[in-house]
């Protein structure tokens, strides 16, 4: 395995190339998941929908953030009846045409302008909201309960690894140096923020639900090489690994 200190230089150098997101893709470097592979995507889509207690979609709506380079949950959603699917990147990646009554939007927080509000019956994401930029992520969350109908209902599989060596190297940086531009949009950005504040946030708005949780059996990386402030947090506070949450409006009826 490549050290995660050599790979941030080189991803680094790498992203600052003129090549298009599309080009990686097919190059097989700096892949946005494996979601136009069809069985993968199929069993992705099914593991959130199956969350949801839903028996189908019909006359329902669907929103997906962060679709990566496939589009088939508009193929999986209609498949079940569903009127309309959103699908919502932070760029075009995906070089396919959408489905159907299927909506793909590539503006990030911005393409949740185009969505109604109380409009959406099933939203979820798998393994994105770790990637959503710290400053992004309160105002995400509020697009999320504007567009959940009241008795709309979202799933969330939540990677807390580094995307550098799956461990928490992430952590050894100060909030000034990962949070910069330079860091953040070179291919191995994730928000570094811990379960239990992340579910903090999810519950000013939504109750949550989780279905599963994965612990580290012992931290990965040495909290006293890790950054302020995670040097100093408890360390239960470090030691989810995964989970998938399941969201609710707390004042549906």
């Amino acid at each position: 395995m490549i050290p995660w200190y050599v790979k941030i230089p080189a991803k680094v150098v790498l992203s600052r190339l003129p090549v298009s997101g599309k080009a990686w893709q097919e190059l097989q470097l700096f892949r946005a998941g494996g979601m136009d592979n069809d069985e993968y995507a199929r069993s992705i889509f099914n593991k959130h929908f199956d969350a949801t207690g839903f028996s189908d979609l019909a006359n329902k709506t669907v929103l997906e953030i962060g679709p990566g380079n496939g589009l088939l949950t508009g193929k999986y959603a209609n498949e079940l009846g569903a009127a309309k699917t959103w699908l919502i990147d932070s760029e075009p990646i995906a070089d396919v045409e959408p489905f159907p009554n299927t909506i793909y939007l590539t503006n990030g927080l911005k393409s949740f302008r185009e969505v109604p509000d109380a409009s959406v019956d099933f939203l979820f994401s798998n393994a994105v909201l770790e990637h959503i930029r710290l400053k992004e992520f309160t105002p995400l969350v509020m697009e999320m309960k504007r567009v959940l109908k009241p008795e709309g209902i979202g799933s969330h599989q939540i990677d807390f690894r580094d995307h550098l060596q799956y461990a928490l190297n992430n952590l050894r940086f100060s909030e000034r140096i990962w949070e910069s531009e330079f860091m953040a949009k070179s291919g191995f950005y994730t928000n570094r923020i811990p379960w239990a504040k992340m579910k903090a946030t999810l519950e000013e708005h939504f109750s949550v639900c989780i279905k599963h949780r994965n612990s580290w059996p012992s931290l990965p990386t040495a909290q006293k090489k890790m950054s302020s402030p995670f040097n100093a947090m408890p360390e239960q506070d470090l030691m989810t690994l995964d989970c998938h949450a399941v969201i609710t409006n707390r004042f549906a009826v």
